[in-house]
C-alpha cells in the first residue's frame, strides 16, 4: 500500500513547490507498507546545503493495530514540521558538524588555542567515538543523553569483559602492577565541558541554515557539583615551602613567589625581569605562558585582567637575592641578562619560559613525597584563604588573584582597586607565610654535597689538592685534560675550573700561562670519603654509598616509557639519580634533549615496588 499527501516537492524550499502552472503546493508525503508489515512515513524536505542532496524526513511505524493511524499522524507531523521550517535541513553526522564547528572557531582568533586543544581531546575521546556517525539532526537529544550516559560508565568506553589495565604499553611480561580493568566514568566538571561544546555546536550550526531552531532547546547541562577548596594547611606550606628550597634555589623561588602572588601557574612562569619593580616592590602580571603538547606560547592573561600584585619586604628582598644569584650564574657563562630576561628558566640566558605541564609535573611529584594531598592550584586558594582570614577585603583578595568581577556585578561594577588595600593585603599575607628558608651558598656547598658533574669534578681536584695528590705550585691539568679524563664536555670543564678557582685553589692563569694549583690550607682528608674519586676515574653515579642497591630504572619519555635498564645507586640521592637520568636521556635522544621532557621510575630490583618517580628540572 502506497498513499501519498501533496504534490510534487521539487522547489528549493522545503515548505512550498510549484506545480505545472506555476501554483505553489503543498509538500509531499508518502506512506509505504514495508514487506515486514512496519509502514514508512516519508516527506519532502529539500536540498542538504552539505550535500546538496534532496532531504526527507522519515519515520517508521512498526506493524500493529494501531499502525495506519499512527502512520497519518507522522505524516501530519512531519507535514507541519516541514511547512514551519523546524525539520534538520542535513543528513550530516556528528562529527561533521564538530569538524566544522572547530574549523569556525579558529577563523579571526575568536577562541584560545589551549581552549581550541582542550575541546579537539574531548571531542577525539569522547564524542566521536560514542556518537560521531550518527545524523546530527536525528534526535539529537537522546544522542545526548546516550552519551552522557557512556561518560559516566567508563572513561575509556570500554567493550571488553576480561580488559587489562596494564601498567605500560609497552610490550611486557605482566605481575602484580597489571589488574583487572575497573570502570571509572568522568568527573562531572569534564561532562559539562562536552555538554557545552555540544550546545555550542548546535547552536553555530543555525547560522548555517542546518536548521532553523536549536535542536537541543531545553536540554540542561548535569549539575554542577559544588566546588570544596582543599587549601595545604600552614604547616604543610611551610614543608613545601622548604622543601622547595632544599630541592633548588629557582624551584624554592617559583613555589613561593606562587603562594604569596595567589597567581596561575602559566602567569608565574611568563614574568620576565622587566615586570618586576624592585623599587615600589609590586609585580605586573601582564601574560601568561600556555603548553599544547609539545608547543609552548605566550597569550594573552586570562579575561585579559592584567594586574599588579604588591610584594611584602621580605618577598622582595628574597627576589633581590634570586636574581643577583641568576645574574652571576650567567655572567660565569659570559652572558649579559636584559630585562626581557624569564624570571624562570633553563637555560643559562633564561630566553626560554619552563613548560607548564613540566612544573605541574615537578610538583605533583615533591607533595607526594612528602605524603601531602595536594595540588598546585590549591596554592591559590591557599592565598584567598589567608587573605580572607586575615580581614582583607573580597575586592581587594579578587583583584590579586585575577577574577573576573570578584564573584558579583556589585563588586565588578562599583568598587575600584585600592593601592592601599593591597598593600595591607600584602603585609597580612606575609604574616601568615611560613618562615624564610634559609639559602645555602651552593658555592660552599658543592664542597660537601656536589650535585652537577662540574661540581663533582671540582670537589675531586679540591680533595687531591688537600690530600697532596696535586701539589701546591705545580701547573694544573689543562681544559682539555679535565674534559679527556672525566669524559665530559669543555664547557662543563671550564664551570669546573671556575669553581676551583671560587675555592681559591686554582690561579687564573692567562695567555700562554697555565694556571697553578695554589695551596690550601683546609686540613687534609682522614681517608677516603663515601663520595671521593681518583683523580683519573671519570664522572658516573656513586655507587659505594651506604645506600646503594640494584635498581629497575625505567626512563619515561612525555609519560611513555621508552627504555628500562639496571644500575646501582642509592634511590634516595637525587645527585646519582640525576645522572642516570641525564645519561639515559642522551642515550635516547641523543645531544639536543630537554632534560625536563624525562623522567626516571626507580623501582627496587628484588620487589619491584616502585620507590621513586624523578625528575631534573
Amino acid at each position: 500500500m502506497t498513499r501519498s499527501r501533496g504534490g510534487s516537492a521539487r522547489s528549493g524550499n522545503p515548505g512550498v513547490a510549484k506545480g505545472r502552472a506555476g501554483h505553489l503546493r503543498a509538500p509531499q508525503g508518502t506512506i509505504d507498507v514495508l514487506p515486514s508489515g512496519s509502514i514508512r512515513v516519508r516527506v519532502d524536505g529539500g536540498f542538504d546545503p552539505v550535500t546538496r542532496r534532496r532531504i526527507r524526513p522519515t519515520e517508521t511505524i512498526p506493524a500493529g493495530p494501531n499502525a495506519k493511524r499512527e502512520a497519518d499522524n507522522a505524516l501530519t507531523r512531519l507535514l507541519n514540521q516541514v511547512i514551519e521550517d523546524r525539520h534538520a535541513k542535513t543528513n550530516a553526522s556528528v562529527a561533521h558538524l564538530l569538524d566544522r564547528y572547530q574549523a569556525e572557531r579558529q577563523i579571526g582568533d575568536k577562541i584560545a588555542r589551549t581552549t581550541l586543544a582542550r575541546d579537539q581531546e574531548l571531542i577525539d575521546l569522547h564524542i566521536v567515538p560514542i556518537i560521531g556517525k550518527e545524523k546530527a539532526g536525528k534526535k539529537p537529544k537522546n544522542l545526548l543523553k546516550k552519551l552522557y550516559a557512556e561518560c559516566y560508565r567508563c572513561r575509556i568506553h570500554c567493550r571488553e569483559t576480561n580488559l587489562v589495565d596494564h601498567r605500560t604499553r609497552v610490550t611486557h611480561v605482566c605481575d602484580a602492577r597489571c589488574k583487572p580493568h575497573t570502570c571509572i566514568g568522568l568527573a562531572t566538571s569534564t561532562v559539562r565541558k562536552i555538554h557545552f561544546i555540544l550546545t555550542g555546536a548546535y547552536s553555530e550550526a543555525i547560522e548555517w541554515d542546518w536548521w532553523s531552531i536549536d535542536p537541543l532547546a531545553g536540554l540542561k547541562a548535569p549539575e554542577p557539583v559544588l566546588p570544596e577548596p582543599d587549601p595545604p594547611s600552614p604547616k604543610e606550606a611551610a614543608i613545601i615551602v622548604a622543601d622547595a628550597y632544599r630541592r633548588d634555589l629557582t624551584w624554592g623561588m617559583y613555589v613561593w613567589l606562587t603562594m604569596i602572588l595567589g597567581a596561575r601557574r602559566g602567569e608565574v612562569i611568563a614574568i620576565r625581569r622587566r615586570h618586576w619593580d624592585s623599587e615600589r616592590k609590586v609585580i605586573y602580571l601582564r601574560r601568561a605562558v600556555a603548553q599544547v603538547r609539545d608547543d609552548v606560547f605566550e597569550k594573552d592573561i586570562k579575561n585579559h585582567i592584567r594586574r599588579n600584585v604588591v610584594l611584602d619586604d621580605e618577598t622582595n628582598e628574597m627576589l633581590a637575592e634570586y636574581w643577583a644569584h641568576v645574574e652571576a650564574i650567567a655572567q660565569a657563562a659570559g652572558i649579559e641578562l636584559d630585562d626581557d630576561a624569564f624570571m624562570f628558566s633553563l637555560t643559562p640566558d633564561h630566553s626560554v619560559a619552563l613548560k607548564p605541564r613540566s612544573v605541574t609535573q615537578r610538583y605533583r611529584r615533591m607533595v607526594r613525597s612528602l605524603g601531602i594531598n595536594t595540588q598546585m592550584k590549591s596554592l591559590r586558594h591557599y592565598n584567598a584563604t589567608e587573605l580572607i582570614a586575615a580581614g582583607i577585603d573580597i575586592r581587594t583578595v579578587a583583584g590579586r588573584l585575577g577574577h573576573a568581577g570578584g564573584g558579583t556585578t556589585t563588586l565588578r561594577v562599583y568598587a575600584a582597586w585600592k593601592s592601599e588595600a593591597d598593600q595591607r593585603a600584602a603585609g597580612q599575607l606575609r604574616a601568615s607565610m611560613p618562615a624564610r628558608p634559609t639559602l645555602e651558598d651552593p658555592v660552599e656547598r658543592a664542597k660537601t654535597r656536589p650535585s652537577a658533574p662540574y661540581e663533582h669534578i671540582a670537589a675531586t681536584m679540591r680533595r687531591a689538592i688537600i690530600d697532596g695528590d696535586l701539589k701546591p705550585g705545580s701547573v694544573a691539568p689543562s681544559i682539555k685534560e679535565m674534559a679527556a679524563t672525566h669524559r665530559v664536555s669543555v664547557g662543563t670543564a671550564h664551570r669546573a675550573a671556575g669553581l676551583l678557582r671560587a675555592w681559591g685553589m686554582l690561579s687564573e692563569g692567562g695567555r700562554g700561562k697555565r694556571p697553578l694549583i695554589l695551596e690550601s690550607d683546609e686540613p687534609a682528608f682522614a681517608g677516603a670519603t663515601a663520595g671521593s674519586r681518583a683523580l683519573n676515574e671519570p664522572v658516573k653515579a656513586d655507587v659505594q654509598t651506604a645506600g646503594a642497591a640494584l635498581l629497575d630504572l625505567q626512563l619515561m619519555y612525555l609519560a611513555d616509557p621508552v627504555k628500562t635498564f639496571l644500575a646501582e645507586a642509592d634511590p634516595a640521592d637525587p645527585a646519582q639519580l640525576r645522572r642516570l637520568l641525564i645519561g639515559a636521556a642522551r642515550r635516547h635522544g641523543g645531544g639536543s634533549i630537554t632534560i625536563d621532557d624525562y623522567e626516571l621510575v626507580v623501582r627496587g630490583h628484588d620487589t619491584g615496588e616502585v620507590i621513586a618517580t624523578f625528575a631534573a628540572l
